[in-house]
């Protein structure tokens, strides 16, 4: 058995006491929830060692500069939880859209597994109550911090890949992620129509889509416009918004609901076809 250094051991002693002071120490009130079961019932899973759990909830602050290597805060687990979430929505990406392009997941595999869907899904299961922070990060609100969150929700995917395996996590992911994926790239705010049109447009041939202001409505201080958008000269969707850039987006979304190859092309010949016939 290696024996560790007297510096080491004086680390693990630090950090082995801050966490203990931590832990034992009663909840403010509207602070952290010191009882981890709330937790293990939100994520549904039972740690066989709650300590893997409580390490994964530790913030590299409560250790302070004694732990360059990330060895008693969280980081190293939510480097192996990263790598376990990004293969577990692939998995679960492919096997739900059968049709879609190797591009196309991707886009959708980037916007799952980024800060910001993932910050969602913490604070759905308030994971900052639970979170180890320092005093100075805790004062500035680190607790509600979607960058910190989600990062300590992949940490604690790693340690439910230590404690259970794959089976726990694709459990826990199949509970908090995988059943709002509909609500998640619904959302306009985080999915770009506009560029995904144009992805389908130039995949098969047909250039850039070309959008047009047909209408304008109300007051000046509150215009509704209605775009039009056509691919190869074919019109394919309508949008309305309060701003060029919101309708341009709807008309996109549109849009890509009518996209079929074939009807283009189709619509396009016939126009040909029309324009060259004798008078």
């Amino acid at each position: 058995m290696p024996v560790l250094s007297s510096k080491n051991m004086g680390l693990l002693r630090t950090a082995a006491s801050r966490l203990r002071a931590w832990w034992f120490s009663p909840a403010t009130p509207g602070d952290r929830d010191p009882s981890l079961d709330t937790l293990q019932d939100l994520i549904g899973h039972r740690f066989a060692d709650a300590a893997v759990l409580r390490h994964a909830l530790t913030h590299k602050s409560a250790i302070g500069g004694e732990d360059p290597k990330g060895l008693y805060s969280n980081e190293r687990l939510e480097f192996l939880g990263d790598a376990v979430l990004n293969c577990l929505v692939t998995e679960h990406l492919y096997a739900r859209f059968p049709k879609y392009s190797e591009g196309q997941l991707s886009k959708m595999k980037s916007l799952i597994v980024s800060r910001k869907i993932i910050g969602e899904v913490a604070a759905s299961i308030a994971l900052g109550r639970y979170l180890v922070l320092g005093a100075s990060e805790r004062k500035s609100g680190g607790q509600k911090r979607k960058s910190i969150m989600s990062n300590a929700f992949e940490a604690v995917l790693g340690a439910m890949y230590l404690d259970g395996g794959l089976r726990s996590v694709r459990g826990c992911l199949k509970r908090l992620v995988f059943g709002r994926i509909d609500e998640f790239l619904g959302d306009e705010r985080n999915v770009n129509h506009k560029s995904t049109l144009l992805e389908l447009a130039q995949r098969d041939g047909f250039g850039v889509p070309r959008y047009t202001v047909l209408s304008t409505s109300g007051p000046e201080h509150a215009k509704r416009f209605t775009v039009g958008v056509e691919v190869a000269g074919v019109m394919l969707g309508e949008g309305r918004g309060s701003n060029k850039k919101i309708a341009q987006q709807n008309a996109a979304q549109s849009a890509i609901v009518n996209y079929s190859k074939s009807t283009i092309l189709s619509h396009s010949e016939g126009e040909s076809e029309h324009e060259l016939l004798p008078d």
